[in-house]
């Protein structure tokens, strides 16, 4: 869980695009379906990454922080 709601929102949201690339993956992991789920997913999940990278540089909360 996170303390920032817009990093929690973006979690939740690749959440549930992983949980519908895995329900059509485990239905046949070859169909364009699922292909085009797991690049939403990763898309997804990219960006989030970046939030949190921004996050870190910006919030005050994090700096000092040792990495």
């Amino acid at each position: 869980m996170y303390r920032e709601p817009h990093l929690q929102c973006k979690s939740d949201e690749c959440r549930d695009l992983w949980l519908v690339w895995k329900e059509l993956w485990d239905r046949d992991n070859d169909s364009k379906e699922a292909k085009e789920a797991r690049k939403k997913w990763g898309k997804c999940v990219t960006e989030f990454g970046e939030m949190i990278s921004e996050e870190l540089k910006t919030n005050t909360r994090y700096h000092g922080i040792q990495k």
